[in-house]
């Protein structure tokens, strides 16, 4: 029985001791986005128009200490508009390189206080929409929720984006002429 338990102990430290192993499993968010990116098509589109709560929608977070929802309202012609929503992993991993031994490295660190848990507005700059929310939470699973913009709007409309980015993208490209 000794013997057993010094050999677990032994194999447990190698494995933490190992190079190589810096990556943690972290935390587990939903993702979903507004449109397709056309150029994975190995992946499965997420669409926040399709979210259900589903496993489907489930990523891990390995360089993230918080999940993500933003929602935001864009007007559309004859002054309607549509509320939008995004969920994801907060972006929280830097890249730098580092000199070491006269050679150069990757490294990757986490900003885990970039963020606090909460929601806050901020404008969107560069897009015609209002006032964009963004609620950031540290949780299993804690972006699954509505947001908490006018309840009364929870049928979100999101296929529509890229039609209505496109449509915008153009009208400002014939006003530059």
């Amino acid at each position: 029985m000794e013997l057993l338990l010094l050999l677990m102990h032994t194999v447990t430290v190698f494995v933490l001791l190992k190079p190589g192993i810096t990556e943690v499993e972290g935390l587990t968010c939903y993702q979903c986005i507004v449109h397709p990116q056309y150029n994975n098509h190995n992946e499965t589109a997420r669409l926040c128009s399709k979210f259900d709560a589903s496993e489907t929608f489930e990523v891990q977070c390995p360089y993230s200490t918080f999940c993500l929802k933003k929602t935001f309202e864009l007007e559309i012609q004859n002054g309607k508009k549509i509320q939008l929503g995004i969920r994801d992993c907060a972006p929280q991993r830097e890249k730098y390189q580092i000199l070491r031994n006269g050679k150069w490295q990757m490294e990757t660190t986490v900003d885990s206080n970039i963020y606090e848990s909460g929601c806050h507005q901020e404008e969107d700059f560069g897009v015609k929409s209002s006032t964009a929310e963004y609620c950031y939470c540290s949780t299993n699973l804690c972006n699954g929720g509505e947001s908490s913009r006018d309840p009364s709007s929870s049928i979100h409309h999101t296929d529509t984006m890229a039609v209505i980015f496109i449509f915008n993208a153009m009208k400002y490209i014939r006003s530059l002429r």
